[in-house]
Order: structure tokens, then sequence, then C-alpha cells
């Protein structure tokens, strides 16, 4: 749950950001040229990602719980995205591996 929680909130934060117009366009992950094109649409999709993830922590973790731990997961994958993404570090291969990790984590540690 945690993993698609973070999932989630990358997704939500990564559209987000690629309709930015400081965002230099490098078409790694492939959502840049079509956030470019339909950037309102991009926008509300982010959102709609936003809400269902906090909603998701809430569930998980509870209401005040769950909206500390949303804003800590935003903060991480906010800087993560800000600063890997112009140095295109965020690939497919890259995160695959990343949450591949997370979830083998998640089922065998916790």
């Amino acid at each position: 749950m945690v993993t698609l929680i973070s999932f989630l909130t990358f997704v939500a934060f990564y559209l987000l950001y690629s309709t930015s117009k400081k965002m230099v366009a490098v078409g790694v992950l492939g959502l840049e040229k079509w956030t470019g094109e339909h950037k309102k649409i991009a926008q509300l999709t982010s959102l709609a990602l936003m809400i269902l993830s906090l909603g998701l922590s809430c569930y998980y973790w509870g209401l005040g719980s769950g909206t500390f731990s949303f804003f800590i997961l935003l903060m991480t994958v906010a800087s993560l995205v800000i600063l890997l993404a112009p140095l295109r570090l965020l690939n497919y291969r890259f995160l695959g591996i990343l949450f591949l990790c997370f979830i083998l984590f998640e089922t065998f540690l916790f």
C-alpha cells in the first residue's frame, strides 16, 4: 500500500511538474509531450491523483498521521523529481528498479 501511495504521488507530481513553463522538456518518460499539448487535462489528472493518494494515506494511517505522512512523502518526491529530472536520471529502467525494490522491501521486511 505504501508503494502504491508513493507511486501515485510521484506520477501526480511529475505530471504537475511537466506542465510547468520552467521545466526543460527532456522527453525521457514520454509524458512531457502529452502534457505540453494537454496542459489543463494534465493538471486536473495530477490533482485527482494527489487527492487519491492523500485519501489512501489517510485510509491507511489515519487522518492526522496520514495527512502528515502524505506531505512528507510529497516533499521527498518533489525534491527528487526536481533534482533528478534535469539530469535525465528519471527513466523507465531506474524507476522500475526503484519501485521493484520498494515492493520487495514492503512485502518481505514489513
